[in-house]
């Protein structure tokens, strides 16, 4: 009789594994053999080496991102910029071909306009009564401790947001308690209607 394959797979070599606890008692008696100064080197080594990860892994990364979201800022500020002057040239094309933009509805629109340049809390807006119980003809502004850029990106846009006539700029540097701040002014604006438009 011709004896017959086995059929059983043969065994698989199984790698003995150190238990954790054996593994954790070489590595303490390994670090017992080392001298004092192989303790800090070792010690110094393994420190630099989890700062590295932690900056190439964590800090790296994020002080890229914080760094590109710094540029990105100002462009995204100047974008935001312009789509609202754009805004408002288009409501102030529509006032004006809908006539809405008289000289009773005027103050408003002027506050309006202040409030979209951040000049709401350093300025006010009055009227110059008319005669004869007219309706007035004059509009002044009233400027305190205000913005000098934004003052006069506002007045550079006015004519053209609200189609109004600047008659009178009487601006200086703001000053507390006898100091001057730069930056800062503080005086009048007077502007008006077009003739055809101011009744």
């Amino acid at each position: 009789m011709t004896a017959r394959p086995s059929t059983t797979a043969p065994a698989r070599r199984r790698i003995p594994r150190l238990p954790l606890a054996a593994a954790g008692r070489r590595a303490t008696a390994w670090w017992g053999t080392r001298t004092a100064r192989e303790r800090a080197l070792l010690s110094a080594a393994l420190a630099i080496g989890v700062a590295a990860l932690t900056w190439t892994q964590a800090v790296q990364p994020a002080w890229h991102e914080i760094a590109q979201a710094r540029e990105r800022l100002p462009r995204l500020h100047a974008d935001a910029a312009r789509v609202d002057t754009l805004v408002a040239e288009a409501r102030a094309l529509q006032q004006a071909e809908s006539g809405r933009t008289d000289a009773a509805s005027l103050p408003d629109a002027l506050r309006a306009s202040l409030q979209r340049a951040g000049l709401e809390a350093s300025a006010t807006v009055g009227a110059t009564p008319g005669t004869d119980g007219d309706p007035p003809r004059y509009w002044d502004i009233e400027l305190h401790n205000a913005d000098v850029a934004r003052v006069m990106q506002w007045l550079a846009q006015l004519p053209y947001l609200l189609h109004v006539q600047t008659q009178a700029v009487e601006l200086a540097r703001a000053s507390i308690d006898g100091r001057d701040r730069p930056g800062s002014v503080t005086g009048r604006i007077r502007v008006s209607l077009p003739a055809e438009r101011d009744r």
